[in-house]
C-alpha cells in the first residue's frame, strides 16, 4: 500500500473513532428504530438543504421562517435535536478535514466558479 492509500486508512480509522462519528451514530441507530420519527428527520433536513440552497434571495427569508415555524414542536423532540446536532458536527468535522488538505496543497483549477 502506497504512502497516500495508507494515510487515508488512517485518516478513515481517526473519523470512525472520533467523537462526532460515534456520537452520529448512536443517535442514528436510536432514531432508525422509529421509522416515522427517521422519515420527519430526512423530510426536514431535505427542505433545510433546499432552503440553504435558495437562489432567490427575496424568498430565502420567507422559506427560513416558514421552515422553522412549522418545526417548532417538532424539534423538541430530544432525539430530533440530538440527531440533527450531531450530524451538524459530523459535517463540520468533514469541514475542518477538507480545508486542513486544501490550505496545503497548491492545485489551481484555471478558472473561477460562478454561484
Amino acid at each position: 500500500m502506497g504512502q497516500v492509500e495508507q494515510a487515508i486508512e488512517n485518516l478513515a480509522k481517526a473519523i470512525c473513532e472520533s467523537r462526532e462519528y460515534v456520537r452520529y451514530q448512536k443517535i442514528r441507530e436510536i432514531v432508525h428504530e422509529d421509522p416515522q420519527l427517521e422519515k420527519k428527520i430526512h423530510a426536514y433536513r431535505r427542505d433545510n438543504y433546499k432552503v440553504q440552497n435558495t437562489k432567490d434571495s427575496a424568498a430565502l427569508l420567507e422559506l427560513a421562517d416558514r421552515l422553522e415555524r412549522e418545526n417548532v414542536e417538532f424539534r423538541k423532540n430530544p432525539n430530533v435535536n440530538e440527531y440533527l446536532d450531531a450530524e451538524l458536527s459530523f459535517c463540520r468535522l468533514f469541514q475542518r478535514i477538507n480545508w486542513a488538505i486544501v490550505s496545503k496543497i497548491d492545485f489551481d483549477l484555471g478558472f473561477e466558479l460562478d454561484d
